[in-house]
């Protein structure tokens, strides 16, 4: 039989219309669960905020009666921003850490990421509470801040030196410097009398290169006079012995690893160190190296490799601009 009038077609139209229609449906119903989800937890979120605010109004107002109440307080001072706790990660919390950080998303493109070298400038583009406490933070080495609006902010104090001022806010978090200092090249230098380790780590994950200079150095003792300053005298003898044979070690290891190690790392003995210093041709960071323990002999790369970790109390910070508004 003829379809003279495109019955046929006019019924698989219908049909693939139908089903489009079901599909866009079943999209419209996951999407609507989404949202809600999105909705229950910005409203969780929203309430937890509220209570931490609330209580930390309370706490400020407290505060603000007690400075008033103080006949030695001014009406132009202003209270010094709290230094925040800070733990050192090992690599395992460190790296989950680096996972969970650039796991995260905003579609408000405001996930900000700020380095700066040596102390955080006075003009730092980020917002003003997290500059006041940050510029409480103390490091040679600069800082890299990572902050996220109404969650989090962290300070990361790098185990090698911050060049250059860079800014990036965005979708994701930005974190490439991060995971190149773990792979970036250094000559240790772990200096103690009588005991001074010397190697070379390519990354983060052990020592290419170590070779431990031991020798006799006599120990301090307390008595006095002429035989105290005959004492002395042996073990300063002892000391240069020490530190002539240190020297000739890190020359043979700058002269070999010069061009590869982009920093010589040196710690340990205060008067060592000073000693030792004028010795070394590489870019000098200097670190409190502990005694380097054979039974532990990763806790030296940890101490090298190692982030400071502080946590700035977002609570305080929303809380100020919140007053501010």
């Amino acid at each position: 039989m003829v379809d003279l009038f495109g019955k046929k077609k006019l019924e698989d139209r219908i049909s693939e219309l139908e089903e489009a229609i079901a599909v866009q449906e079943r999209e419209k119903e996951e999407l609507v669960r989404t949202l809600q989800k999105r909705e229950e937890k910005i409203k969780r979120l929203t309430s937890a905020n509220q209570e931490a605010n609330l209580a930390l109004k309370a706490m400020e107002q407290k505060t603000a009666t007690m400075v008033a109440s103080s006949p030695e307080k001014t009406e132009t001072e202003r209270p010094k921003a709290r230094l925040p706790e800070a733990w050192m990660p090992d690599n395992r919390e460190l790296d989950l850490l680096i996972q969970r950080l650039q796991g995260f998303r905003s579609p408000r493109e405001d996930l900000l990421v700020y380095a700066f070298p040596g102390s955080l400038p006075k003009d730092a583009d980020i917002p003003p509470q997290i500059r006041r406490v940050a510029m409480e933070i103390k490091s040679q080495r600069g800082g890299i801040i990572i902050y996220c609006p109404q969650l989090f902010a962290l300070q990361f104090i790098p185990p090698f030196p911050i060049k250059e001022r860079i800014s990036w806010e965005g979708s994701s978090f930005q974190l490439s410097w991060i995971e190149e200092m773990m792979n970036t090249p250094a000559l240790v230098v772990s200096a103690h009398a009588g005991s001074t380790f010397l190697g070379v780590a390519l990354s983060r994950e052990g020592f290419a290169v170590n070779e431990k200079v031991e020798s006799q150095v006599k120990e301090k003792h307390s008595k006095g006079g002429w035989s105290q300053k005959r004492f002395e005298r042996l073990r300063e003898e002892d000391i240069k012995n020490h530190l002539d044979a240190v020297q000739e070690k890190l020359a043979g290891l700058q002269s070999k690893y010069g061009s590869i190690v982009k920093y010589a790392v040196l710690g340990g003995e205060e008067g060592l160190i000073r000693q030792i210093a004028p010795s070394i041709s590489l870019p000098l960071v200097e670190r409190r190296l502990k005694r380097h323990d054979e039974k532990d002999p990763d806790s030296l790369l940890r101490e090298v490799y190692g982030f400071k970790c502080y946590r700035i109390d977002i609570n305080v910070i929303e809380a100020e601009r919140s007053n501010a508004i």
